[in-house]
């Protein structure tokens, strides 16, 4: 089963008025038949539309048109819906009352940050892993976005009603640590070293790195010696400059998470798990295949693997001819840890990029061997690369743009377009100059289905028109000038009174978010939410550019500004949940 399936077997309320129309429709068919009750994509055909009639026609050998009439007939709910038409081949169209709009525009101006979100009858807890950046090496664009991907799970998932346990799993021994260490040695430390910036120490840290991979066929024998130093724990020049390396490795981690608005609440290194992983594997190990013992792992060549192809998976290796255990290995440790941890962890949820895809199939292939704990508990979801001019990067080559590299141009190109809109002081150029940077590298990110790669472009990313996350912030701060403006704030609006097309279309929209933010958070979806926040800010401008409102008669001001509110506030809402802040002035 995947996780999506459970998501959506929670009992929430989601859309009230389709619950009625099924209701009522399926009473009045006496439930001979499944069938949809859905918006239509042609709002001029209606709120809501249901093909029952069409998957009655061969239960009643009748023409769905006819069978359309007879139920459009019967159907009952004059509180609610103003009209039905039916049309052929045999959709029944409703058009909902503006009255239930209007209250659910009451609804957002009443609930605020709460409107859209969702309770559990109880509550769960979750835990998300993501992020995963190696110390002593580069954080690179890979991580930015399994960074920011991640983060919008996690609030998505809280918009649920879950609790949510934000983790990251780090890389903190391992060859690639041992290269480093060897390279910063043969380097040798700069004598104002310790003055520097933590991304500054962290960019000499990465060379170093490059550095020793490119001279490692030569020196083979010196690093694996550092390696098996660090795994043993052994006290010496080298693993001291190893811990050392470490720490500001973990600082310079902390501060992109910072910056990003992560904040997690349960970190793992991988050294942690080290021990236990090695036990698991032992545990499980068959030395003698023939003597019927059932065990999951066997010898190969000195190591000791998973025969994934048994369970039509791929072959992995397990414990390396030296000893160690391997990736896949520790990653068995830590899915124990996770859930010894938190013996009441509803689910976990991995979040890696694409090509770990075949590798977590094993991880949970074998956990759920291993032990039924871990059965529809443990999930993993991938996503596609960060490129940067349509190509892959790697931190090995030293060919790569960084992840401080990815957000220092960000921030230099917001700059300048926010200074091409007003000449504000130092230090809020700065602060609206940070917000819009992340807001349009996030939504490049979220806007995007998972598995697909992005392409970085700082040009278009941080742009004010088309679909981008500064224009959904330019949206919201128009509308807060609005109510800046105006003294009307609390104005009563007639349930009455006769609404133009682009306030309708507008108050409509705001009441779908609900919807979409449930629809966000089960599908495991960011972009859905991106699509229904830049169309609200596309109604909110065409409403804006043809409803006056600072000039509006009295009656028309009260809803054209609760309008702009409600408007405000589910943007605000919206954009929080991709991590996105806002600002009141661009």
């Amino acid at each position: 089963m995947q996780i999506q399936e459970i998501l959506k077997k929670e009992k929430v309320s989601v859309d009230p008025i389709k619950e009625l129309l099924y209701q009522e429709v399926a009473k009045i068919i006496e439930n001979k038949v499944d069938f949809v009750i859905e918006h239509p994509t042609e709002e001029s055909h209606g709120d809501y539309a249901t093909n029952v009639a069409m998957a009655l026609a061969g239960v009643l050998k009748e023409s769905p048109l006819k069978i359309a009439q007879d139920i459009a007939k019967k159907i009952n709910l004059p509180d609610l819906v103003e009209k039905i038409d039916v049309v052929a081949p045999g959709f029944i169209n409703f058009k909902i009352k503006t009255d239930y709009y209007v209250s659910e525009l009451e609804n957002i101006l009443e609930q605020k940050e709460d409107y859209g979100k969702f309770e559990l009858a109880e509550k769960k807890k979750i835990m998300i892993e993501f992020g995963q950046p190696n110390t002593h090496k580069a954080f690179t664009v890979g991580h930015i976005k399994g960074t920011i991907s991640g983060l919008s799970v996690c609030r998505l998932f809280e918009n649920l009603g879950y609790e949510v346990i934000k983790t990251n799993y780090y890389g903190d021994i391992g060859m690639h640590t041992a290269k480093t260490t060897w390279g910063v040695q043969q380097k040798g430390l700069p004598e104002d070293f310790e003055s520097w910036d933590k991304h500054k120490k962290m960019e000499f840290i990465a060379e170093a790195y490059v550095y020793a991979t490119q001279a490692f066929d030569e020196n083979e024998e010196a690093i694996r010696k550092i390696n098996i130093d660090i795994y043993q724990e052994n006290k010496t020049e080298e693993t001291e400059l190893y811990e050392k390396i470490k720490k500001m490795s973990l600082e310079h981690q902390e501060g992109i998470f910072a910056d990003l608005g992560v904040v997690y609440d349960k970190q793992y290194p991988e050294s942690q798990v080290y021990e236990n992983a090695k036990k698991i594997v032992e545990e499980n190990f068959n030395s003698n295949p023939t003597n019927g013992q059932e065990k999951i792992f066997v010898e190969s060549q000195g190591a000791i693997i998973y025969d994934g192809e048994e369970d039509g998976l791929v072959t992995w290796v397990m414990k390396t001819s030296e000893g160690n255990p391997t990736y896949l290995a520790k990653d068995l440790a830590l899915g124990y840890q996770k859930f010894e941890d938190y013996s009441d962890l509803f689910l976990n949820l991995t979040l890696t990029c694409v090509e770990q895809d075949d590798y977590f199939k094993a991880v949970i292939k074998i956990l759920e061997t291993l032990d039924e704990k871990f059965v529809g508990k443990y999930f993993h979801t991938s996503f596609g690369w960060l490129l940067m001019d349509g190509k892959k990067t790697s931190s090995r080559s030293g060919k790569n743009i960084k992840g401080t590299d990815i957000l220092e141009e960000s921030l230099k190109v917001a700059k300048t377009k926010i200074a091409e809109l007003k000449d504000y002081d130092v230090e809020k150029r700065e602060e609206i100059s940070r917000v819009v940077a992340l807001a349009g590298l996030k939504f490049l990110i979220l806007s995007h289905d998972f598995n697909k790669d992005v392409n970085y472009d700082p040009e278009k990313f941080v742009d004010f028109e088309g679909y981008s996350g500064p224009y959904i912030l330019y949206a919201y701060v128009r509308a807060q000038a609005i109510l800046r403006k105006s003294n009307h704030l609390g104005v009563e609006h007639p349930s009455d009174l006769e609404m133009s097309e682009w306030e309708l279309s507008l108050l409509k929209w705001l009441a779908r978010y609900p919807q979409k933010t449930y629809q966000s958070g089960v599908e495991i979806a960011p972009y859905t939410m991106c699509n229904y926040l830049y169309e609200l800010a596309q109604r909110f401008n065409t409403f804006y550019a043809n409803c006056p409102v600072i000039n509006a008669t009295e009656e028309e001001k009260g809803i054209r500004l609760a309008l702009a509110e409600g408007t405000a506030q589910v943007l605000k809402n919206g954009l929080a949940l991709l991590g996105i802040e806002t600002v009141e002035e661009m």
